[in-house]
């Protein structure tokens, strides 16, 4: 019996030891990939912490670093992937919220901004980009909103409802000009 005991007791030291470490190495390539990320290095930032992730996936604060520097780096799809990943690992991240708002917020803006092969703007989306950014908008002015309602007296709070304005007054615009081509569209038939 002692002898069981012992060695239970050893593989338990084991166990916990491994597990001091793994985390101790985790933290660390966390520490040096915002190390990185500071310094603008965002790229390199990101073969740290998916070195992290394979240590250990289940930890939030690696994902939502990983998807502050895809942000970093415009990979805005990829960015929304790790967020939903923290959201599932802690719903109650009140900055994955609001991080995935930005990120939602620049795919959407991609949709309108377009430019053409030297680089000028492009004025006028179609009336089917519109259309996609407004309900792309729409997510992401819930998004803000949420945010806000979770984190009460956010130090952002005023900013965040002018954004929220800006985004709505955007959107108005765009459901006007689609309503008037579905009127163009019915007078023309």
């Amino acid at each position: 019996m002692k002898k069981i005991i012992l060695l239970f007791t050893i593989l338990s030291i084991s166990v916990l030891t491994t597990a001091c470490i793994n985390n101790f190495a985790i933290q660390e390539l966390n520490n040096k990939a915002v190390q990185y990320m500071d310094n603008g290095d965002s790229e390199t930032a990101i073969c740290r912490l998916k070195s992290s992730l394979d240590l250990d996936d289940e930890m939030y604060q690696t994902h939502y670093n990983l998807a502050i520097a895809y942000n970093n780096t415009g990979n805005y799809e990829e960015a929304v992937k790790e967020l939903k990943k923290v959201l599932e690992l802690k719903s109650d991240f009140h900055d994955a919220v609001y991080t995935m708002a930005v990120a939602k917020e620049a795919i959407a803006a991609q949709i309108i901004d377009k430019t053409d092969t030297e680089g000028d703007k492009i004025l006028q989306p179609t009336l089917a980009e519109m259309e996609e950014y407004n309900n792309k908008i729409s997510e992401v002015i819930d998004l803000y909103n949420q945010y806000l309602v979770k984190k009460v007296n956010a130090d952002e709070e005023k900013q965040i409802n002018e954004k929220i304005k800006e985004l709505n007054m955007q959107m108005k615009e765009f459901s006007l000009k689609l309503e008037q081509a579905e009127q163009k569209k019915d007078t023309v038939e």
